[in-house]
């Protein structure tokens, strides 16, 4: 009877540790690209960095940042570049139709920038909520940037929004991944 009850303790003791090993795991950083660049895009950005999942959040730490004003729209000129938001993106129906559905505060640029212009930007922190049972395997980032147009009079002041997104596998782990290939 007593080896029953050693037995039950070390079973339980080796899930409890195999369950917190597991979820260490999850929450390693995990690397992450979101980009639009070379897109049609007026205003593109590349961003590159860190995410590390929590339970009611997503930690972002993005290394490198870079806002550019693409040279095949000169005809709009310079641009006001207001805001930087991360969040996550979630799929609306099968034709590929997007929503924002969550999003960090919005980092202040207020930068005015003309074409083939770029600006840099460096270790920025975005937290993302997120409810806990959100299925991340179907989300995945998206950059979403204000602008405005400056020196076209009738679109002085409308605001206007670029979007910019990460592989719709970014929350998949990497050796699902590799599985895969």
């Amino acid at each position: 009877m007593k080896y029953k009850w050693v037995l039950l303790l070390a079973f339980f003791l080796t899930g409890t540790s195999l369950d917190h090993a597991q979820s260490r795991v999850a929450s390693e950083p995990q690397p992450f690209h979101v980009s639009s660049r070379g897109t049609a895009n007026g205003v593109q950005t590349e961003l590159e960095g860190t995410f590390v999942v929590n339970a009611e959040s997503i930690e972002v730490s993005v290394t490198k940042a870079t806002i550019y004003v693409s040279e095949h729209c000169p005809y709009q000129g310079r641009r006001s570049v207001n805001q930087l938001k991360l969040g996550l993106a979630a799929e609306v129906d099968p034709e590929g139709k997007w929503r924002l559905e969550s999003a960090g505060l919005p980092l202040l640029l207020n930068l005015v920038m003309s074409p083939k212009e770029e600006y840099f930007l460096h270790n920025l922190s975005f937290l993302i909520p997120k409810d806990s049972n959100t299925d991340l395997s179907k989300r995945w980032f998206v950059a979403e940037i204000q602008t405005n147009v400056l020196d076209v009079p009738d679109q002085r002041d409308q605001v206007g929004y670029v979007f910019a997104f990460s592989c719709k596998d970014v929350f998949v782990p990497l050796d699902c991944k590799k599985a895969k290939k």
